[in-house]
């Protein structure tokens, strides 16, 4: 191709030579002072620098469904190169020895393009990390680019200087708004709010209400949603609590232009008369024969209103035992199928989309003021386009390389104009994006909704609103808001595992790869199959429908059936005395692990009746295999019958071991349950143990030991899930040793062996996935709601079934055994501001080379237990501090000589009966 560097005009051509290739690419790695080369360099990392920021721009949308942790670590990596990129960029135009108009065009762009980067995912409303004030950076950019169009001249000095005041203009509402939005009674205001109103309403002692809530048709839900800027409060006697000011009486003509189911449901509403607050009823009440293509309209508010509540406990507000009373009834409702058309899971998911959007994005300063601040927001992004579209019209009249410039050309095309009408579409095609990801939000069709209503409240009835209604809750981007998969660990193929490469990257970066322990090599993660939420669904219906209380029961019912066999009876519950003294479990972690090695033999055991080779395959074939796995929709032992007709599968079945026979659907629905639940109940423990109701550090030392055991005792140089299986099956028919009682894998093989007494494959499975869906509930809730906190981005299943409990008020499972953590919090498990106390605190005396637990008698339970309240009263943690804390185990292989875990630690047998 033929290129030329000119410094005047007409251009001259010439060939590209060998030392011209060679000069462009050293200039990436060597500041070379010749002048092509630097501008070679600086057009390179211009586009470099775009490219980066287009992606970065187009993942944040997607940013809260993205699973793979190496994708969000893939952001991060951008974010921080690209800032480098451009800030070496401002320097090398300002100081190139040539002049080139389009620089300071190149320079306001790419600040512009890392403004916009993560419009979405900036920073939340409770920014206790301080990221907001990246900002800074963005305006000192802008101060650089300025410097750059002021010293080095340019011929578009009108549009480049609007769309510089624009983006000041942005950077500082971006402030402004953020400010608003914490003081706002609708977002940085809420909790305590919410907690008040609440409080006024429902509890007996204050409220004079005698409407019994009715949670099919939400009568009585005084729930807030909207609305509250605009609305007047007081403090309201005796108890002088937080509430709406209902004193003001409504306008003559109010009365006269209401509907007539306002006026028949007047009384029901007398708490909340005032036309602008928006509550839970009104919406429900205007939209309860919406179209079953609008269920939004109704989920959504239900959604954000549980958010609000949610969010109580997140920010450490204390809610009235009340609250619960009345969302008892209303949670129950939910799981049963009987509110709106989304199943419990889906209103859900919907509500920590917005607690995610509250802690994580900038969706609550786009929406501070409703409306009104949307509309700002589009107006400068119509105004951005303008300036952009001004400055192209300039760019295309008037531009040519001038004398004494010098310019980039090939085959006589201008690479810089290409680069820069590159940079005016994105642009442009930026904030079109991002107003359309702006008005098909949840966060819109939620605002709209309740406009609606306050308009229908209020006698006005503007069908054109209500059209656009629809029209918009009709038009979505993605119907997801959350990723839907669950991670998998199955320990029988990953604890022999040793990634020392990996640990050696760790080493060579000094942290900031995170360093992998032995034997905990994940699974491929999986979509969350139907069967397993329709499980666990009617499990949650059928445990609060018997369960009265504020926790889980202290048994397994599925083991409770009279029929089974006395030895399966054993394993029903851990936290009571148990009736063999040959099952000592005293944490949920080891409760956890031996399920998941009892169904793990099961599973070995149906495979290899339907004929498939456990054996370790060929070079070839175990290649192929490896290759195909991450990318294999089959991530069972048993093929369970899907047929896919893509290569990679057609070669995957090619080398693979698995039977193509088909399950029987029972058979097959129960084992695909157990086995998905069984996996990710084990990944809970290694890879997410703050979500799990262990104490601080014991799901690690567990962990630890039972690989231990199983790499240098019973498993020891097994090379193959055959003979893991052979030996682990033998190991089950020697009776228990004294010192085995707390052996996680010998009890997972005991266990294990009386699954396989069962005279049926159907009866096992059936069993298995009963108690694993049993099992992921008890274990959803926990004291550590930080720890969920941190996994709304990115997601986790627990999560849901964690919040639809808190929300029926339940915070703890009677099943587990008694936990060495902070107290439980009081008040239905509302979290109060000394309930937030970190474990570190409890545990700041643990040695990390040498942790001993060794309760031998009821004195030093009671001397434990002491101590532990008093730790835990330390005083309240800052949520900062909770973010900001990372704790650095200087020595992985720590020698845990002797970590006896005896009755007395569960709590047995002091532990008093219900």
């Amino acid at each position: 191709p033929l290129s030329s560097y000119c410094a005047q005009a007409p251009l001259a051509k010439r060939m590209v030579s060998y030392d011209d290739v060679r000069d462009h690419v050293a200039s990436l790695f060597i500041m070379l002072n010749k002048k092509t080369v630097i501008l070679f360099r600086i057009e390179f990392l211009v586009v470099l620098a775009t490219l980066l920021f287009f992606a970065m721009f187009l993942m944040d949308f997607f940013r809260r469904m993205i699973h793979n942790s190496f994708m969000r670590a893939v952001f991060s990596v951008f974010d921080a190169v690209s800032d480098s990129i451009v800030l070496y960029l401002l320097g090398a135009m300002q100081t190139a020895p040539f002049k080139n108009q389009l620089f300071p065009v190149w320079a306001l762009m790419l600040v512009n393009f890392r403004y916009s980067a993560d419009y979405i995912s900036g920073y939340g409303v409770p920014d206790r990390r301080g990221r907001r004030f990246t900002e800074w950076r963005n305006v000192f950019k802008l101060l650089g680019s300025a410097f750059l169009n002021w010293t080095r001249g340019s011929r578009f000095t009108g549009p480049l200087w609007s769309v510089w005041c624009l983006q000041i203009v942005r950077s500082a509402y971006r402030f402004f708004s953020h400010k608003l939005a914490v003081g706002s009674f609708w977002h940085g205001g809420s909790s305590q709010l919410v907690a008040e109103h609440m409080r006024a309403r429902y509890d007996d002692s204050t409220s004079n209400s005698r409407v019994v809530p009715d949670p099919v048709t939400m009568e009585g839900y005084n729930y807030l949603v909207y609305g509250e800027e605009s609305h007047g409060f007081q403090l309201k006697k005796p108890m002088y609590a937080f509430s709406a000011d209902t004193s003001a009486r409504l306008p003559g003509w109010f009365s006269l232009a209401r509907c007539r189911c306002c006026a028949a449901r007047e009384d029901t509403y007398s708490s909340t008369r005032s036309s602008t607050l928006v509550t839970l009823d009104k919406v429900w009440l205007y939209f309860g024969d919406t179209p079953t293509q609008n269920t939004d309209l109704k989920d959504l508010p239900l959604a954000f209103a549980l958010s609000r509540l949610l969010r109580c406990r997140l920010e450490d507000v204390t809610l009235h035992p009340c609250i619960f009373k009345v969302n008892r009834e209303l949670v129950k409702s939910i799981i049963g199928g009987k509110v709106g058309a989304s199943n419990a899971l889906r209103i859900m998911e919907l509500q920590l989309a917005f607690v995610h959007d509250y802690f994580n994005t900038r969706h609550p300063m786009v929406f501070w003021s409703g409306l009104l601040s949307l509309f700002v927001t589009l107006v400068l992004s119509m105004l951005t386009i303008a300036a952009v579209c001004w400055l192209a019209m300039d760019i295309r009249r008037v531009y040519k390389p001038p004398n004494g410039e010098l310019a980039n050309m090939v085959k006589g095309f201008n690479i810089d104009m290409i680069i820069t009408w590159a940079f005016i579409l994105l642009m442009i095609a930026k904030e079109v994006w991002e107003m359309v990801t702006y008005l098909l939000s949840d966060w819109t069709r939620l605002i709209l909704a309740c406009e609606y209503v306050q308009m229908r409240w209020q006698g006005n009835k503007f069908t054109c609103l209500y059209q656009m209604l629809f029209s918009i809750s009709r038009r979505k981007i993605t119907d997801k808001r959350w990723h839907g998969f669950i991670d998998q660990y199955f320990f029988m193929q990953s604890y022999d595992d040793r990634p020392r490469l990996w640990n050696f990257v760790h080493n060579l970066t000094t942290g900031i790869i995170p360093k992998k322990d032995d034997g905990a090599k994940l699974n491929c993660a999986i979509k969350v199959p139907e069967f397993v939420k329709k499980a666990v669904l009617e499990k949650l219906s059928t445990m609060v429908e018997e369960e009265q209380g504020c926790s889980l029961p202290r048994d397994i019912k599925t083991l409770s059936n009279s029929n089974l066999r006395k030895q399966l009876q054993n394993y029903k519950a851990y936290s009571a005395p148990p009736t063999s003294t040959q099952i000592l479990l005293p944490t949920s972690s080891h409760i956890i692990l031996m399920w998941h090695i009892a169904t793990s033999l099961c599973e070995m055991e149906l495979v290899t009746k339907h004929g498939v080779n456990l054996s370790n395959p060929g070079f070839p074939c175990s290649l192929l295999s490896w290759l195909t796995s991450c990318c294999s929709s089959k991530p069972y032992l048993m093929d369970l019958g899907e047929k896919e007709d893509d290569i990679l599968s057609w070669l995957t079945n090619c080398c693979s071991s698995k039977s193509s026979e088909n399950l029987p659907d029972e058979l097959r629905e129960s084992y695909t349950v157990a086995n998905s639940l069984s996996r990710y109940c084990a990944y809970l423990v290694v890879a997410k143990p703050d979500l799990i109701p262990d104490s601080f550090l014991v799901p690690k030392i567990v962990f630890q030991k039972t690989v231990q055991s199983a790499r240098d005792g019973i498993l020891k140089n097994c090379d193959s899930l055959e003979s893991r299986y052979k030996k682990l099956k033998n190991k089950a028919e020697k009776p228990i040793k004294d010192s085995e009682k707390e052996d996680v894998l010998k009890q997972g093989a005991v266990l294990g062996k009386e699954l396989l007494n069962l005279p049926t494959d159907e009866a096992r499975w059936k069993i298995l996935a009963e108690v694993w869906t049993e099992l992921l509930i008890h274990i959803a809730p926990t004291w550590n709601a930080q720890a969920h906190r941190k996994c709304l981005s990115g997601g986790e299943f627990i999560t849901h079934i964690w919040a639809l409990l808190w929300h029926y008020g339940i915070q703890n499972s009677s099943l587990w055994p008694n936990e060495v953590a902070p107290a439980a919090p009081q008040n239905n498990g509302v979290g109060s501001e000394n309930n937030m106390d970190e474990t570190g605190q409890a545990c700041a005396g643990i040695s990390n080379n040498q942790i001993e637990i060794n309760v031998h008698g009821r004195d030093e339970i009671k001397g434990a237990q002491e101590h532990e309240t008093r730790n835990s009263r330390r005083g309240p943690r800052r949520m900062e501090e909770t973010e900001s804390r990372e704790i650095e185990e200087g020595n992985q292989d720590a020698i845990v000589e002797d970590t006896k875990f005896q009755r007395g630690m569960a709590g047995w047998p002091n532990t008093k009966q219900e």
